[in-house]
């Protein structure tokens, strides 16, 4: 996960931060605050099928913040 966000920020590290900060947001509001990191949550999944539907939540939660 945090590969594609470097990916798509293309090099803007603020960008990155930013959205990697938005995805563990909308990580924790599903999961609970106990998730430490955007790579230990996608760790935990033997799929990406929960993964990329928070990429999908994290998508809607930086539209509706503007970003």
């Amino acid at each position: 996960m945090r590969g594609s966000l470097r990916a798509e920020a293309g090099g803007d590290r603020g960008l990155e931060a930013d959205a990697a900060a938005v995805l563990l947001d909308a990580i924790r509001r599903e999961f609970g605050d106990d998730v430490d990191s955007v790579p230990s949550f996608n760790d935990a999944w033997g799929d990406d099928r929960v993964p990329f539907r928070m990429v999908d939540q994290a998508a809607h939660l930086a539209d509706a913040r503007g970003l």
